[in-house]
């Protein structure tokens, strides 16, 4: 799809009074330089001292062999665009670039298609507690045809691993018609993450994911892969990548978008809803990790599981409670094994296909001594979500205190 001169020129002006740039004078004169000399044809003139004696106007004796000067503002000039379109550009329909090999510009249309969406937030019923809501979209910035089957394919196969991760709702995008926008509200998340296909080389591509809080339009998190280009046959290169983006953004520790998700609704001032009570009150407790803390996070989920009794995601959260009252003797949970027997059973019972309900059956399992259920319930919920760190983190410790156990008993 070829591109217009005015259209790029457009784009141009759009990054150079962005605030990004706005007060980058030697970055704006080094993109002003490439992009016009690309236009003009002049790809085989761009170079290290064209730069530098003609866009940023160094002396004529500019040596770019003793000199780094290009190399370094080409990096950071890349960095600050790849910063751009994660944020402020992110619905621009032209997307500028430096080349990778070389110095001159790259300009690629974003394209956009509608596509099938299984699951509207809508839908989700508020008997559940619930943490912070994201969409994901796919998008392509590459000329190749195949490139936007690619795309939606690994988009649609990373949501689908998310509906095995708990305390956050997600979902695929209805349609990519980003050049609004009006369009980031229209399903009514806390977060979208964008996942960006571009050419990298002939053999590989760079998938640029930025996360972005919907209420301020901040960019909460953002990190670029490279993807051989035949990714769909190397199944082990994804799930690698999956993991990564899954416990930066969703972690249970670690997770931007719960961080950012709390912080937003406590810096509000406004009521909190009944539905985001006890997640919230779950993320104050890992901030303050306090006994004063933990009494608090636990007498809400208590509450809210009186109020609502089958609340799966707040009975996760309590049967997690149970484990840290174990394991960091606080003695707020009373009868705390009879308490985590009944919460297990009946989480198989709702949620049979839920990871975390056989990873705290398998700690009820181990409570009661009974040995080979807890490790057959270990593997199942392994089974379900090895992507899960923090599930993988609790299954380690509970097969360590299953390897313990098993070690001191009788013969």
């Amino acid at each position: 799809m070829s591109i217009d001169e005015s259209s790029v020129l457009s784009e141009l002006n759009n990054i150079l009074k962005s605030r990004h740039f706005r007060s980058r004078k030697v970055l704006r004169a080094f993109l002003h330089y490439v992009v016009m000399q690309t236009l003009a044809g002049n790809i085989a003139k761009i170079t290290q001292y064209a730069i530098a004696v003609e866009g940023l106007g160094k002396s004529p004796d500019f040596n770019s062999a003793t000199d780094p000067l290009i190399r370094i503002q080409a990096g950071r000039l890349r960095k600050l665009l790849d910063e751009y379109y994660a944020s402020e550009g992110r619905f621009d329909p032209i997307t500028i670039e430096l080349a990778i090999r070389g110095y001159h510009a790259t300009f690629t249309h974003s394209i956009t298609q509608t596509v099938y969406q299984p699951v509207m937030l809508a839908q989700t019923s508020f008997s559940l507690s619930q943490g912070p809501s994201i969409v994901c979209i796919p998008r392509t910035f590459m000329s190749n045809p195949d490139s936007w089957s690619l795309i939606t394919r690994l988009t649609r196969d990373y949501v689908n691993i998310l509906t095995h991760f708990n305390g956050c709702q997600v979902i695929f995008a209805q349609e990519t018609r980003w050049q609004s926008r009006d369009a980031l509200q229209q399903h009514h998340t806390d977060f979208a993450l964008f996942l960006d296909l571009h050419t990298a080389t002939a053999e590989h591509y760079r998938l640029k994911c930025s996360l972005i809080h919907v209420p301020t339009e901040q960019t909460a998190w953002a990190q670029s892969f490279t993807l051989n280009a035949h990714f769909g046959d190397s199944q082990s290169q994804l799930q690698a990548i999956f993991r990564r983006i899954a416990h930066d953004t969703l972690g249970y520790e670690q997770g931007v978008a719960h961080h950012v998700w709390a912080r937003y609704l406590v810096d509000s001032g406004k009521p909190i809803a009944a539905h985001c009570q006890v997640m919230l009150a779950l993320r104050q407790q890992l901030w303050e990790r306090s006994p004063a803390a933990f009494q608090r996070s636990v007498k809400i989920c208590e509450q809210r599981l009186a109020h609502v009794p089958n609340d799966v995601q707040a009975m996760i959260v309590y049967a997690d409670y149970c484990r840290m009252d174990y394991l960091f003797q606080y003695r707020q949970i009373e009868t705390l094994e009879e308490r985590i027997a009944y919460i297990t059973e009946t989480l198989l019972q709702l949620a049979p296909g839920n990871a975390y309900s056989h990873l705290y059956y398998a700690l009820s399992c181990l409570l009661s001594a009974e040995y080979d259920a807890c490790l057959a319930a270990l593997q199942q919920a392994q089974a379900i979500n090895p992507l899960d760190t923090h599930l993988e983190t609790i299954a380690e410790l509970i097969h360590d205190g299953l390897t313990q156990e098993k070690s001191i008993a009788p013969i």
